[in-house]
């Protein structure tokens, strides 16, 4: 009985007889995915943005001084929120938008000032936070 494989599943020994593939070899055809280098957390990072979160900051200016995405911010608050260490408040009632516009202005400039002291917190050079 004469019959032929495909040429895909040949596979030759040394003794130059032809024999099928016992099993098929899995080739990666795409590269692996490379995700970026992780920016590692700090002792105290978490911490310090749950405890800004509760001086009023919002999710952005979090973001912008951690230099985390929104979306990690907002994932630690979530969690935060269901342990019971942040109660959720909306600010946005009650204020008029320059009121609103007029906190926000004096938050960030309170967050300048205390730069320095929340990086040595974040480090863990200091125990308490500012």
């Amino acid at each position: 009985m004469d019959f032929k494989l495909p040429s895909s599943k040949l596979h030759r020994k040394n003794d130059n007889c032809v024999y099928g593939n016992p099993r098929k070899n899995y080739t990666r055809t795409h590269p692996p995915i490379n995700y970026g280098n992780k920016i590692k957390w700090q002792k105290n990072e978490k911490v310090a943005i749950i405890k800004m979160r509760k001086l009023g900051y919002t999710i952005n200016q979090l973001a912008d001084f951690t230099g985390r995405s929104r979306s990690i911010v907002h994932k630690i608050l979530k969690i935060a929120t269901k342990r019971l260490c942040i109660v959720k408040k909306d600010y946005r009632k009650g204020l008029t938008n320059q009121a609103r516009l007029r906190c926000s202005s004096i938050r960030r400039k309170m967050l300048t000032k205390f730069l320095p002291a929340w990086e040595a917190f974040i480090l863990g050079e200091t125990d308490k936070p500012p």
